[in-house]
């Protein structure tokens, strides 16, 4: 496709880019122009005739300028003259070259932005245009498709930058390696277009009726002490509202029911954080705009919301907040031009802290529809309510407000994060949004979106690397507010702890290889992102007879890994033995604390420890199957809480003692496992499908005499490290060291019997001899059989 230089709309954009430059000298001159022209008319000289005819023809040029060549729309040819935006046809040359073009798309807001969003810099753009597929008529082409495709105004800087990147070969592969797509270039064309539509927007003048509006309707002078006037906000603030098709829609629905006969009420029904409010503020935005076709009992009518924490501090009791609403809502009445805003209006349906019961002085006026009134509610409160008022319910026009899609939430994280970035002096590239979505969407339950994306986009403005927000920012984010490990081992004091981990573990516990080393390695896989990103890190299964170590490794990984045993995440599946107990599994936390999902909400980067699973209810174990098989369980307010941050252990004694016959006679643990499960599946015990769901069944063996005397010296020392501030240590010889051994040994118990002995034997002697004066700081107590034998 070639160029047309001489084209009528080239000409005028190289015109334009002349004039843009002698602008302020223009201005100057007709200024001056005009001062001096009529100053020589008033001396009666005729030059002042000829100047004022020079300042015409520099006023007609200024207003050219203004008018038809700082607008110069794109033309009905389907040519690159006739599409391409002014501000760049105006400064290709007669035969532009793709280092020219490149140039100059580098030097418009459309090249910079896709530049910067992405991370692409310069030099990839000005790299990309020197292979033989760039050439100046392959981009024009391409870049063409693009705008026909995006159906965009201009052939912009940011569309030609697409093209120059769509026109590489392996263009895929290129964009690959920052992390985006073809398909988020054409969103970052779109969101550039709609920066510009907004700042457009802005520079029109709002008609919100000014001081007239307030004069002609009531004063309200307690309605402006215990309300927010929305409409005053939204008309500083063009980001409060929403362009949402989705909220479009709504707002056109509540214009339609406070416009006409019905109820005048608008009850918006919806999860925490999927924009309830901001429909609220689109709306005020709406009718409050003199611009918009707005049925007339509606225009210019203001949007007050109510804050239920001031009326109820004002007033000491129920009668008192009762006497102070009827008055604020009269005060509304008799003005004529409010629409009251109840914003999480449970607050005045249920009494308690923060709220209060004030439901028989609304219902009335609910019912009634004298006074319009939008109320905003959580989905389960509002299902609280219902059960608890049906009248108040049937009054209400109930309107549901869903979660965002995923480019619903991003158009929204654009609008947003101009604030956030004037607020926080930095730039947010794409790549944290599209993370901000991803991550919020897994580690964040408290909100829907699009708010719990909004939230992670703003808390991530503090991880900037320098003064630009990236993936990494939000990651960073995410593991410092909700201790999880998100991206891949890059440190080298982790990727040893990782390489190591086995050795770490033994530090702790003894024998075990092959549990310990399948828990090893699915933290290696997670770690360098090799694993199912939407199961758990790893779901295992521990059978083998009490005290040989199930869940002493449970522990064991919990310090080494997951930062300390306070970590773990410990459910005894004994005190779950009722059909009964299955909610308490997903109660909410604030009702119950130590809920499976309360717990996992506040630590999701944790070790989950079923103790003794084969006690539970079957209803139990069908509840967790979504846990084992997906990572996620939903809590008794169907939030989706995430397990896929955790290792899930669980441990049973269910055939210990056929373990204990087996290895008996020869078999090895792994020998042994496909016996074992095909016992328990024979016994029912456990379901097949409930037995598939595990990464790994791990059959622990019985301890040796040998491990009974490494679990000996762990113990010894684990008390030195408790005496090392007293500078006392402790040291058993060889033969008290095998006694120890026999003593703390039980067949049924296994080592469990091990610390009630180092308690009575070793820490018992310990304490008397410090007592008694023999143990000094600097000495070292013995162990001998003699002490063992009098213990």
């Amino acid at each position: 496709m070639s160029f047309n230089y001489n084209h009528l709309r080239a000409k005028k954009s190289r015109l334009m880019n002349i004039l843009r430059l002698f602008l302020p000298l223009l201005n100057l001159l007709k200024i001056v122009g005009v001062i001096s022209g009529f100053s020589l008319i008033f001396m009666d000289s005729d030059l002042g005739w000829i100047v004022l005819a020079i300042v015409s023809v520099v006023t007609i040029m200024i207003h050219w300028w203004n008018g038809e060549l700082h607008r110069l729309a794109p033309s009905t040819e389907l040519t690159i003259e006739g599409q391409m935006a002014s501000n760049i046809l105006g400064k290709l040359s007669k035969n532009p070259t793709s280092e020219q073009i490149a140039k100059v798309v580098l030097e418009s807001s459309g090249g910079k932005f896709i530049a910067a969003r992405f991370g692409l810099g310069k030099t990839t753009i000005e790299s990309l245009v020197q292979i033989p597929q760039n050439s100046p008529e392959n981009i024009f082409q391409t870049a063409l498709q693009i705008q026909q495709k995006l159906k965009t105004k201009t052939v912009s800087g940011s569309v030609l930058a697409l093209a120059i990147v769509r026109n590489f070969p392996n263009y895929e592969t290129l964009l690959a390696q920052f992390y985006v797509d073809f398909e988020d270039l054409e969103r970052g064309v779109l969101w550039h277009d709609h920066i510009f539509s907004l700042i457009n927007k802005s520079k029109i003048p709002m008609k919100t009726g000014g001081i007239a509006r307030d004069w002609s309707f009531g004063y309200t002078p307690t309605l402006n002490r215990f309300g927010v006037n929305i409409t005053n906000q939204v008309s500083n603030n063009i980001l409060m509202s929403s362009n949402l098709e989705q909220h479009k829609e709504l707002v056109s629905k509540m214009i339609e029911q406070f416009s006409g006969q019905g109820k005048q009420n608008i009850a918006l029904i919806g999860v925490d954080g999927v924009g309830k409010t901001t429909v609220v503020n689109s709306f005020a935005a709406k009718i409050a705009n003199g611009n918009e076709k707005i049925p007339s009992n509606l225009k210019f009518r203001q949007v007050i919301s109510l804050d239920a924490s001031s009326l109820i501090a004002a007033a000491p009791g129920r009668g008192e907040i009762e006497n102070l609403l009827n008055y604020v809502l009269n005060e509304a009445y008799a003005a004529k031009n409010i629409i009251i805003c109840l914003d999480n209006a449970q607050l005045f349906f249920e009494d308690g802290v923060g709220s209060v019961d004030v439901s028989n002085l609304l219902l009335p006026i609910i019912q009634g529809g004298v006074l319009r009134m939008i109320l905003t509610m959580d989905e389960q409160r509002f299902l609280q309510i219902s059960a608890k008022n049906p009248a108040l319910a049937q009054a209400m026009n109930r309107l549901q407000v869903n979660p965002a899609n995923y480019d619903e939430t991003l158009a929204v994280m654009q609008d947003k994060l101009l604030l956030f970035e004037h607020q926080n002096g930095v730039l947010y590239q794409f790549q944290a949004l599209k993370e901000a979505y991803r991550l919020s969407q897994r580690y964040i339950f408290d909100l829907e979106m699009p708010g719990r994306a909004v939230r992670l986009l703003e808390m991530s403005a503090g991880f900037a690397e320098n003064k630009i927000v990236t993936a990494s920012s939000v990651e960073k984010a995410i593991e410092q507010t909700m201790n999880v490990k998100i991206s891949t081992a890059n440190v080298d004091e982790e990727k040893e702890t990782l390489l190591n981990l086995e050795n770490l573990l033994h530090a702790r516990m003894v024998g075990q290889e092959k549990a310990v080393s399948v828990v090893a390695n699915a933290l290696r896989r997670a770690r360098t992102g090799v694993r199912n990103q939407n199961r758990p890190i790893g779901t295992f299964l521990f059978l083998g007879p009490t005290g040989v170590g199930k869940t002493e490794l449970s522990k064991a990984l919990s310090e080494v890994y997951f930062n300390g045993e306070d970590n773990i995440i410990r459910l005894d599946l004994n005190e779950y033995v009722n059909l009964e107990d299955v909610p308490r599994l997903i109660a909410d936390g604030s009702r119950d604390a130590s809920s499976l999902t309360a717990q996992m909400m506040k630590k999701p980067f944790s070790v989950v420890l079923l103790d003794e699973i084969e006690k539970a209810h079957p209803n139990v174990l069908t509840a967790l199957l979504q846990v084992l098989d997906e990572g996620i369980l939903r809590d008794e307010k169907n939030r989706e809480v995430s397990f896929r941050d955790a290792i899930i252990i669980a441990t049973s004694n269910a055939g210990a003692e056929r373990i204990q016959e087996l290895i008996a006679r020869g078999y090895d643990s792994t020998s042994a496992e496909e016996v074992i499960v095909n016992d328990l599946i024979a016994s029912r015990e456990f379901r097949p499908e409930f037995l598939n769901r595990f990464d790994e069944i791990v059959v622990f063996e019985p301890l040796t005499k040998e491990n009974l005397l490494q679990i000996i010296d762990l113990m010894i020392t684990g008390v030195n490290k408790t005496l090392a501030g007293q500078k006392i240590s402790v040291s058993v010889t060889p033969e008290a060291r095998l006694m120890l051994a026999e003593m703390g040994y039980d067949p049924k118990l296994g080592a469990r019997p091990m610390r009630r002995v180092i308690q009575r034997v070793v820490e018992n002697t310990i304490a008397r001899k410090m007592l008694s004066g023999e143990a000094q700081p600097g000495s070292n107590i013995e162990i001998t059989p003699d002490i063992v034998q009098q213990s």
